[in-house]
């Protein structure tokens, strides 16, 4: 959530110095929006056991993730492949085991596929459309409509039997006004 809540703010900044793309004041009022809204989404105790290492990389993270959309931007092109996120899949493999995230004997084949599902519809097809959204759209607006990720995300845990909150409400509430703000900036 760190990482996505900080992407607007980054790639609306590095698109107005790189790709001369100016701010509107709807702009500026949707990632205030959206940002609100976000804050609330994720209000809550802290989690884990170092926090503030975990803040960082995420920020880092944003960093990474913003310079990624702003170099598709600024060349109409970026690669999402299969190659592409099969290499990222085989950097991260080796860390799989020390973070428990190997999957036991009995449940391999469920394991396997439903990584392949994550791998191929919600990440290699999402980030396929969105770069070529791209090309269409300021960076900035594509950098605050990923925030729907976070939205959805409520959404379904409430429907999965999560309890909901005032503050999940007004979040996602905020979330989508910020995404119809920008909509309508035609600037």
């Amino acid at each position: 959530m760190v990482t996505l809540g900080a992407s607007p703010i980054l790639v609306s900044a590095g698109a107005h110095v790189l790709l001369e793309e100016r701010l509107t004041r709807r702009g500026t009022a949707a990632i205030g929006t959206a940002l609100l809204g976000l804050l609330l989404l994720v209000a809550g105790p802290v989690s884990g056991p170092r926090p503030v290492p975990g803040i960082a990389l995420a920020q880092l993270s944003a960093v990474g993730y913003s310079a990624v959309t702003l170099q598709a931007r600024r060349t109409g092109k970026a690669t999402a492949d299969a190659e592409t996120w099969s290499a990222g899949a085989l950097c991260l493999l080796p860390l799989a085991p020390a973070q428990g995230a190997w999957p036991r004997a009995d449940h391999v084949a469920e394991s396997a596929g439903w990584l392949v599902f994550l791998g191929v519809v919600p990440t290699l097809l999402a980030y396929r459309w969105y770069f070529s959204g791209l090309t269409t759209v300021r960076s900035t607006t594509a950098a605050v409509l990923v925030l729907l990720e976070p939205t959805t995300a409520a959404f379904l845990a409430v429907l999965l039997g999560e309890q909901i909150s005032k503050f999940l409400v007004l979040g996602a509430v905020l979330l989508l006004t910020a995404i119809a703000v920008l909509a309508r900036d035609t600037s």
